[in-house]
């Protein structure tokens, strides 16, 4: 029996060397994936850095871009070249790529910057494998990222933005005026049209984004000369034209002023019959004399609540806003001639022709032109200025502004999109460049008192829903407690601290303008 056992031995043996090489096999197979599991680990973790990245820097590019591009619409080059800069700037420290073909390029509609292309990076111990590369973003042709301009701030919302212009004399280089262009007048001008460039949108049919201009003076001008009978006849419910016995100055001596009453005094007078003469198309503040009141509501006008017109009063119908009738001074006879100043045969007092209101409106041709033509004169009525920005974007008033030019309703402001942002916002930015000192009118009334007007107005703008901005210009330049009323009123009638803008100088001026249209808008990245 030991021939058996002898063979079985000789089995064993066998089985045990061809057991070792079997081991060995094991052994290079497991270490050749044990090699290639370290190759996947490490050339993984560098695409997800290299990913992460480039992902970060192509978005903060298009973003760059888009922002440029809505600065300076005009210049899509330089947003493509800002977009560039961006995307290689931020690429700084990243793993280094084999190949990155990312390009960018201004949308059709010019209103974004898209990124496109590809990326790859290669590997280290990936290529035993035969692996060279990996993609780090997406196949070519395929848009890897997108940033437009939207209105109406984060989100996107539909936007009405009332902006009034402080037109009086001491915005022109002698103080006094008229002029049409000068150091803070010009720099104006080209604040406002920024902001109009920013805010206002030339594609209307997803949000719309409507501006309107507002410029005051002594007064504020709703129509042409001798023009504008029938919106004078809805706000003060004067007739268009009026005839009668009328008291006129035959001399005088001095002049009127600017900002100033001036010195002017009649010497003597002459009384005659007038036929027909046009109303004059400027308004002033409502005020009841009864009560001694302004009208701090966006009340549309009517029985009631009138407007004053030019002279600061509605006669020959009444003194105040209350349409009570006057007793005297009605130009029915030579007896009793008028002495009202709101018929005349040409145009308004301390308010060009060129400064009309703009109502709401996204056309941007028709906002710059109205920008441009601005001509400095007259005295600062704050409190009619800021009654007027409201009055642009209160649904009240759709009696007055119909049609595109009509303000929507209030409760859209509290209404939500479908992406949680407010189907409104309603905005208002008053600029000033000094003391609110006229009232009806009439100049150098009490600074305080017509800044409480001001405040008054702006507390039932704000209880309404309407974002407030306020814009002071050169301020420091007036006397020390003119300087602190102007402040401490557009510091109050801001929504709250960060909506007022103190600026020194036009530079700045210009700066705040930007910031403000910023704000009301957004870049928003799509993809």
């Amino acid at each position: 029996m030991p021939a058996p056992r002898l063979h079985s031995h000789r089995i064993v043996q066998r089985f045990a060397r061809d057991d070792r090489g079997t081991v060995l096999i094991i052994f290079a197979v497991s270490a050749s994936l044990l090699f290639l599991a370290a190759g996947i680990a490490v050339d993984t973790g560098r695409l997800f850095l290299a990913r992460s990245a480039v992902s970060a820097a192509i978005d903060a590019a298009v973003l760059a871009g888009a922002r440029s591009l809505q600065l300076d619409p005009d210049s899509p080059a330089e947003a493509l070249d800002v977009a560039r800069r961006t995307y290689v700037s931020n690429l700084q420290g990243a793993p280094t790529l084999l190949r990155d073909d990312v390009a960018f390029a201004v949308s059709s509609d010019g209103k974004a910057i898209d990124a496109t292309g590809t990326a790859m990076i290669g590997t280290t111990l990936l290529q035993v494998a035969g692996i060279a590369e990996m993609s780090v973003v997406a196949v070519s042709g395929a848009k890897l990222a997108s940033a437009s301009v939207t209105v109406g701030g984060s989100g996107g919302s539909n936007i009405e933005v009332a902006v009034m212009l402080d037109v009086t004399g001491s915005m022109c280089d002698d103080g006094v005026g008229p002029c049409t262009s000068g150091t803070k007048l010009t720099g104006l001008k080209e604040a406002a049209k920024r902001l109009v460039e920013i805010v206002v949108s030339d594609d209307q049919s997803h949000l719309t984004s409507k501006v309107a201009v507002m410029p005051f003076s002594t007064r504020v001008r709703v129509g042409p000369n001798n023009g504008g009978g029938a919106r004078m006849s809805a706000l003060t419910g004067l007739p268009p034209t009026w005839s009668g016995w009328m008291n006129y100055c035959s001399s005088s001596t001095g002049s009127g002023g600017s900002e100033s009453a001036g010195n002017w005094t009649c010497t003597s007078a002459v009384t005659q019959y007038v036929s027909a003469l046009p109303i004059m198309p400027c308004v002033t503040d409502r005020f009841y004399e009864a009560t001694g009141q302004i009208d701090a509501t966006d009340r549309a006008p009517g029985a009631g609540a009138w407007l004053n017109a030019h002279d600061g009063t509605r006669m020959t119908r009444g003194w105040d806003s209350s349409g009570a009738a006057a007793a005297s001074y009605l130009g029915a006879s030579a007896a009793d001639p008028s002495y009202q100043w709101n018929y005349a045969s040409y145009g308004c007092a301390d308010v060009a022709e060129a400064n009309e209101i703009v109502p709401l409106t996204s056309d941007r041709s028709t906002l710059m032109a109205s920008i441009d033509g601005l001509e400095a004169y007259g005295a600062t009525a704050g409190a009619l200025g800021t009654a007027w920005a409201w009055y642009m974007l209160s649904p009240e008033w759709q009696s007055i502004f119909s049609g595109a030019s009509a303000p929507a309703p209030y409760s859209m402001l509290t209404s939500k999109r479908p992406n949680g942002a407010p189907e409104l916002r309603k905005v208002a930015v008053l600029m000033t460049d000094g003391g609110y000192n006229t009232f009806r009118s009439a100049k150098e009334v009490s600074q305080q008192t017509v800044s409480n007007y001001a405040l008054q107005l702006c507390s039932g703008m704000k209880a309404k829903g309407i974002e407030v901005f306020t814009v002071g210009l050169a301020l420091d330049q007036l006397p020390a407690a003119e300087r602190a009323i102007a402040e401490q009123t557009l510091r109050a009638c801001g929504t709250d601290i960060s909506h007022f803008y103190n600026t020194l100088n036009v530079q700045q001026l210009y700066a705040a303008f930007t910031d403000i249209a910023m704000k009301l808008s957004a870049i928003r990245l799509t993809q």
